[in-house]
């Protein structure tokens, strides 16, 4: 019992410092981050905002080792993902819902985006300022990697976007996310390649 109580008194001192790192509710935007990280930032900004369409490649790792891979189809405000494994699927995410269509089962579902860290990738515009809060902002030779969480309550989840970084030009290669029940997926993404202008939102 003695061993415990010692045990149980660091764990609650995790805890609160946990609360402590994700309770933010001051902290908006681009708070906290250097000039140099603020300027990579309204590049990544920037460039989820270009009127483009992204097609490519996925695989996907997720909760309890759950994975699949197909196709994908980005461009602001909205995500498709066309599962070819584990079988026939289909995923739109935009505006403030996500959908999924299960045609072996037939099972659909429907989620909330508000609850959920892929909704931070779909504003229209994507504005780090507001209501989203750039927590990390990091930059390597040939990558850049950006965390975003809601700022007034960013319990609720973590994105994680990497690009990369080559040449001046940024190209999306992994989103990676975990949601406030702490579910981890991690989209990779390959073969990406702008296939147009996208239709106005």
């Amino acid at each position: 019992m003695q061993s415990s109580r010692r045990g149980a008194a660091p764990r609650r001192l995790v805890l609160v410092a946990l609360c402590g790192l994700l309770s933010g509710c001051a902290v908006r935007g681009l708070d906290g981050l250097s000039p140099e990280q603020k300027s990579a930032a309204h590049r990544v900004e920037a460039y989820l905002n270009r009127p483009v369409m992204l097609q490519g490649n996925f695989t996907q790792v997720g909760p309890r080792d759950n994975g699949g891979a197909g196709r994908f189809t980005y461009q602001p405000g909205a995500l498709a993902l066309d599962y070819l494994s584990p079988h026939p699927m289909t995923l739109r995410a935009s505006g403030a819902h996500l959908v999924l269509d299960d045609s072996q089962t037939g099972a659909v579902t429907r989620l909330s985006l508000s609850r959920n860290p892929l909704g931070l990738l779909l504003h229209v515009p994507v504005r780090f300022g507001g209501s989203i809060r750039v927590t990390d902002m990091r930059r390597v030779p040939g990558a850049s990697q950006i965390s975003l969480a809601e700022a007034d309550n960013p319990s609720q989840g973590l994105l994680t976007l990497r690009f990369i970084d080559h040449d001046r030009t940024l190209v999306l290669s992994t989103l990676d996310g975990v949601d406030a029940r702490g579910n981890h997926i991690v989209l990779s993404l390959a073969d990406v390649s702008e296939t147009g202008v996208s239709p106005k939102n």
